[in-house]
């Protein structure tokens, strides 16, 4: 069977997990009471407001996915609604039932998707705030990948920080999480993508190829 190889921040038991990024954790001043939503698009961004203020817990949160929903309720804070997995769902989340809350957008310092300026053209009021930054893990570098790897890519980041230390074998499978990240490969790289956008999904694609 070949070795199956997951660049992403968190590890999976049933694979072998390369930790390509670094995570900063920013400690900016967010007076909670201002808002009367947030949305959450990665499990990063519920960390970092738990080192910031147990405040964010009574602001309701709209969660990208179910893992991020689960860290939501595991902090103790309050589920608003969830997603799909994908940004655009988000949009319509928000626009279609939400459209008159205050939201407040935690996010990392550089981000795939205009995510806030498509919101707000539909009339949304949200604010985002820097809470964390990312980085390629050095120590990656020297990690050796066979030929016949299996890859999994759970963000853009992961990708351009795989391209700084390696390059793309031909004879290498690809996954995907999900579109953003699809577009980030070099043109020539074939990929799949799993029918869920999260990391259990990926993996258990990986096992059938």
């Amino acid at each position: 069977m070949k070795q199956i190889f997951l660049f992403s921040k968190t590890s999976h038991p049933d694979v072998t997990h390369i930790p390509i990024l670094n995570t900063l954790f920013l400690q900016p001043s967010i007076d909670f009471k201002n808002y009367d939503a947030i949305v959450l698009t990665s499990k990063q961004a519920v960390t970092a407001l738990e080192k910031i203020s147990p405040e964010w817990k009574k602001v309701p949160a709209l969660s990208i996915a179910s893992k991020t929903e689960a860290m939501v309720k595991e902090a103790g804070g309050i589920l608003l609604d969830r997603g799909d997995g994908y940004g655009d769902s988000l949009d319509d989340i928000i626009a279609n039932k939400y459209a008159d809350l205050r939201w407040l957008y935690p996010r990392q310092k550089v981000v795939a998707s205009n995510f806030k300026e498509r919101v707000k053209e539909r009339g949304i009021v949200i604010d985002d705030v820097i809470v964390y930054e990312t980085s390629c893990n050095e120590a990656c570098r020297d990690v050796t990948l066979p030929e016949e790897a299996i890859l999994i890519f759970t963000s853009p980041f992961t990708i351009e920080c795989f391209l700084k230390f390696y390059t793309f074998r031909s004879t290498y499978q690809v996954i995907a999480i999900g579109k953003t990240t699809a577009k980030v490969l070099p043109k020539e790289v074939k990929f799949v993508m799993p029918d869920t956008p999260n990391v259990d999904s990926c993996v258990s694609l990986a096992m059938k190829l």
